[in-house]
């Protein structure tokens, strides 16, 4: 019995730079249709902090994205460096720079970006008793205004799509209920009844 994974009979790079490469696979699944090219987006892995402080109010932060040709309310968040030693470092790292704040930082777990074409990963990261430590980093291609809000208006926005990013909407949700600061109840289909 096949195992469903493809096969990849020629790979080639069509663009590769400091931030992305693009991968062009030639493919055969294991019913023998042909898939070329299959276009792999490899970026570095990404870290998406969830900081709150004693009160439990979550950083957020807005800023330009060009991508979206507009502004988005986001986590703090950025790319692993290669010099991150591991995702709390990383974590770490964009904390202070793009706040200018640290915190108690442990490890919620991980999750894909996409995983139909990114090979990365999302290191979700919460950070626990958060406070300013000095000034964000000066940064000219990053304009980052800081918002702290209550985890409750925190979930509201991610649920009414005022955060857009769906991943760290993810991340955030994962990471307040690890923290013990949300809890998701299912609502039981045959009790409804």
């Amino acid at each position: 019995m096949a195992d469903g994974k493809w096969r990849v009979t020629a790979s080639r790079y069509v663009h590769k730079d400091r931030w992305i490469s693009v991968r062009a696979d030639d493919c055969v699944t294991d019913e023998g249709a042909v898939v070329a090219p299959y276009y792999v987006l490899e970026y570095p892995d990404w870290v998406e902090v969830i900081a709150l402080d004693a009160d439990d109010n979550v950083l957020l932060v807005r800023q330009y994205r060009h991508g979206l040709g507009g502004f988005s309310v986001e986590l703090p968040a950025g790319a692993m460096e290669p010099t991150d030693a591991d995702p709390i470092a990383a974590a770490t790292r964009e904390l202070l720079e793009e706040a200018g704040c640290a915190g108690e930082m442990g490890l919620v777990g991980e999750t894909r970006p996409n995983a139909g074409t990114h090979s990365n990963r999302i290191h979700i990261v919460a950070a626990r008793n958060v406070v300013r430590v000095a000034d964000p980093l000066d940064d000219p291609t990053e304009r980052i205004e800081r918002l702290w809000v209550p985890a409750a208006e925190a979930l509201r926005m991610a649920l009414a799509g005022e955060m857009t990013v769906g991943m760290q909407v993810a991340s955030l949700l994962r990471g307040l209920v690890q923290a013990g600061v949300a809890t998701i109840t299912l609502a039981n289909p045959a009790e409804e009844d």
